[in-house]
């Protein structure tokens, strides 16, 4: 297996800047009546996980894809809010997945690596780096953190929908939580 470089993407991004069509702006958009974005997908990380791909999305469907480790709500959160504040934002899909890396790691592994690297940062022992070991709890868990903040729109958190991504079949399986 080869390793890729920044450099070698950089490289690619010239070959496609060749090519590139541009982007409307905002204002071009508004006065094209092209819809704003109005849906956030928050899904992983994940290289297996690609939302455009698995949702069959298109340019300018209003869809605002998310992505950290696990998809989770927390690190998203603020993001989250400032899109809502911004945008005409109607729905939430939270969207975890099959075989997640964090399902294969505990907050007390990684916590035990990062304190071999910063020896004197006590801070590490609070951090949660969302591992988990069941992947609908995981789901219901974000669900919640959505729809119990009050930060949240309650019409926005009553719109928040959750699902598993099977990387083996393609097919979405709904959570409710």
């Amino acid at each position: 297996m080869t390793t890729l470089t920044v450099n070698e993407l950089v490289g690619r991004n010239r070959a496609v800047a060749t090519a590139h069509e541009p982007f409307p702006t905002f204002a071009e958009m508004a006065a094209m009546e092209v819809d704003q974005p109005f849906l956030i997908v928050l899904t992983c990380v994940d290289p297996r996980c690609k939302p455009e791909y698995f949702l069959d999305m298109k340019p300018g469907e209003g869809v605002l894809v998310m992505r950290n480790i696990a998809g989770h709500v927390t690190p998203a959160l603020n993001d989250i809010l400032a899109l809502d504040a911004f945008l005409p934002i109607s729905e939430i899909m939270v969207i975890h997945h099959t075989d997640c890396g964090a399902s294969h790691f505990t907050n007390d592994i990684i916590r035990q690596k990062m304190k071999e690297r910063l020896p004197t940062h006590r801070e590490v022992d609070s951090i949660d780096f969302g591992g988990f070991k069941d992947l609908e709890q995981s789901v219901k868990d974000d669900l919640n953190i959505l729809r119990s903040s009050p930060l949240v729109r309650k019409g926005l958190a009553d719109k928040a929908v959750g699902y598993v991504f099977d990387i083996k079949t393609g097919a979405l399986t709904r959570v409710d939580g």
